[in-house]
């Protein structure tokens, strides 16, 4: 290689190296912290090592402050700097805690109020006498008539029994057998004494209403073939109802039995009051939420089975230290705060706290912080960074002061 060449190379390396050093300090321009290159270099960083005694490892010591997390370490800043950044604070304060849940529900049947009815045998329906949804029924009230071959052969049978018994005793196993037989298929008591009676067989028999209530639902159509396994009717009382909600898993924990709720139901311009009477024992995994029933008087029939409700409950928290929201960095496996000491020139200390229920825009502090002592709120992110700079440039990869 020849001496022009080895010149032109020198001379193109400085030009590099020039050029490199003006694109960082171009960037660097208006970054309100000195860099730790410059500090290990010994350019005096801000006068916040002046007045503290140097702890033994040689790190200077900050009254009442506690250690730094892994990773992290203090920062000292000038007025001037803490201006450029924005930064901004806030108290530690002391406070009572009501966490507000809202959710949602609809209303629906009492199921202690409701009855299915089936037939127990199979057969035809002969005639319908309630026959539309929203028919109010008495207890034992006819609903449809039967033909069923089953019970007019075993009505056949039992008249029979009945006939030859003038020589029994009333007592005749038989007879009982087979008057307890027609009683297991539903045939009424009211049937069975009739035949008794007249000692005549009727081609049907009147399937009762089992409850007083509302036709709910209705399948029963006149002619149609049934067996024990065609729900025919539903009835259901709606003097009273239930409200279902469902409230999802991260505000489990917070409800419990005889919670007061506001129940708003659409179409009502009052809320009404509830209290919390059932809770769903299992987790609905497609929504993973937790059914909360709520029982609500209904004696005028207003409140409308499968309404929107919407649903809002203060579950107390107790007393705690709170913190606002934005003054917490969440790292994954950790919480830092940046705790501000001072005023004028600042000493800003990183701090793991450990956080409980978030309320509203406060977090509840469970360990880390004190009351009445100072967090930042703006400007987190930056002192994230330079905290983290600092310990991983200080001398072992420490806490640099």
């Amino acid at each position: 290689m020849t001496a022009m060449a080895k010149t032109w190379i020198v001379i193109l390396g400085v030009i590099g190296v020039v050029g490199a050093g003006a694109s960082v300090q171009y960037a660097r321009k208006g970054w309100p912290f000195s860099s730790a290159g410059e500090r290990a270099a010994g350019s005096r960083a801000p006068s916040h090592t002046e007045g503290h005694e140097p702890q033994a490892g040689g790190h200077p010591s900050h009254a009442g402050h506690t250690q730094a997390p892994t990773g992290y370490a203090p920062i000292t800043i000038e007025p001037a700097q803490a201006a450029a950044l924005h930064l901004s604070t806030a108290l530690v304060e002391e406070r009572e805690f009501t966490r507000t849940i809202r959710t949602v529900g609809t209303i629906v049947l009492d199921e202690t109020r409701t009855a299915h009815v089936h037939v127990k045998v199979r057969g035809w329906i002969d005639r319908i006498f309630i026959n539309f949804v929203g028919q109010k029924v008495r207890a034992g009230e006819p609903l449809c008539s039967i033909y069923s071959q089953d019970i007019y052969s075993a009505e056949l049978e039992y008249l029979s029994i009945l006939e030859g018994a003038s020589t029994r005793p009333e007592s005749d196993p038989l007879l009982t057998a087979a008057r307890r037989r027609l009683s297991l298929w539903d045939v009424p008591k009211t049937e069975i004494e009739r035949l008794e009676k007249t000692r005549q067989v009727n081609r049907t028999f009147p399937l009762l209403a089992p409850r007083a209530g509302t036709v709910v639902a209705k399948q029963a159509l006149q002619g149609m073939a049934v067996d024990p396994a065609v729900e025919l009717y539903t009835l259901s009382d709606l003097s009273t109802v239930w409200v279902l909600a469902d409230v999802y898993e991260t505000d489990v924990p917070y409800v419990h039995i005889g919670d007061k709720a506001q129940l708003a139901i659409e179409g009502r311009q009052a809320s009404l009051d509830a209290s919390v009477s059932f809770l769903s024992p299992t987790i609905d995994e497609p929504s993973r939420t937790r059914k909360v029933r709520f029982i609500l008087p209904n004696s005028q029939g207003l409140l409308l089975p499968g309404a929107f409700v919407n649903v809002t409950m203060e579950a107390p928290l107790g007393e705690g230290l709170a913190v606002p929201e934005s003054a917490v960095i969440r790292t994954g496996a950790r919480s830092i705060v940046f705790v501000v000491h001072g005023e004028g020139t600042v000493h800003i200390e990183p701090r793991e706290v450990t956080l409980g229920p978030l309320v509203g825009d406060r977090y509840r502090i469970e360990r880390g912080l004190k009351a009445m002592e100072k967090v930042a709120t703006g400007a987190q992110f930056l002192l994230d960074s330079e905290s983290r700079l600092r310990a991983t440039s200080a001398p072992g990869g420490g806490h640099a002061h």
